[in-house]
């Protein structure tokens, strides 16, 4: 457990971010801080949580996750630390839902609330930098093999806001809007277990924000023109709508306070 993936909306032109990988070192120096992002936006959850949960799988066994995106920092919301149950990584954050596709899709095998100030950074912690005060010394000494319950009570319950599986109806695909990239390529929920690649090659419509526009799916962007609309499978095995040197998030209107649906259908 030498390794921790750091995620954060902080952005980079501030001090934040660097600070609390001091505080890490201070107590693990021996640990690789390896970031995943500090600069997609502020106060996304939903977004993150998708961040999240296509960065884990490429993450070893034992890596710990320090993940703040935590718009009511010093509010009642829990500050936690768990272990998922089907892949064997440790999650500490603030309990708001940002990791729900993380449980989601791991379960949580044990979860324990951040109470102990003796794995504070300081015993009269900030109350809106909890990330240097309690997340980030947490999870350096998970890092050391610190056991989770020495960190405060067991947690039973928690929270994760509803999740839109992909489904199909009236003939039309449905799945779920989760954030654009700084490509503008919309990322959805459709995984390839649900849809596979049976329909390469074909086009067909797809309606996102009131507006439809006929895309073809293709397993690359040189299959297309550039400027052209496509749909593919994405690295981390979900699909995503892209324009080929262009940005299909223009294409619908998608601004960074969108949330829908998006919908594929046959163009017949």
């Amino acid at each position: 457990m030498n390794t921790i993936a750091f995620l954060t909306d902080w952005g980079i032109s501030s001090y934040y971010v660097s600070v609390c990988k001091s505080v890490i070192k201070k107590i693990n120096g021996n640990c690789d801080i390896i970031d995943i992002t500090h600069n997609a936006g502020h106060f996304n959850i939903k977004k993150y949580a998708a961040i999240i949960m296509r960065a884990c799988k490429d993450f070893e066994d034992g890596t710990v996750f320090l993940c703040v995106v935590d718009p009511t920092v010093g509010s009642s919301r829990k500050a936690i630390a768990f272990e998922t149950l089907k892949k064997k990584l440790y999650f500490v954050g603030p309990d708001n839902g940002l990791f729900s596709y993380v449980i989601d899709e791991y379960d949580v095998n044990e979860a324990y609330e951040l109470t102990n100030k003796n794995f504070y950074y300081k015993s009269e912690y900030s109350s809106t930098f909890h990330g240097r005060d309690i997340f980030s010394p947490a999870a350096a000494y998970i890092s050391k093999g610190i056991l989770l319950n020495h960190f405060g009570p067991k947690v039973e319950n928690l929270i994760t806001f509803n999740i839109k599986k992909p489904k199909i109806k009236n003939n039309q695909i449905i799945c779920d809007f989760l954030y654009k990239d700084d490509f503008g390529n919309i990322e959805t929920n459709l995984d390839y277990n649900f849809l596979n690649n049976k329909y390469s090659g074909k086009k067909f419509m797809v309606e996102i924000n009131g507006i439809k526009k006929e895309i073809v799916f293709v397993k690359n962007y040189s299959e297309v023109k550039k400027n052209e609309l496509l749909i593919h499978l994405d690295s981390s095995g979900y699909y995503e709508i892209s324009k080929n040197m262009g940005n299909a998030s223009e294409e619908f209107n998608i601004d960074n306070q969108f949330e829908g649906e998006v919908k594929i259908f046959s163009n017949d």
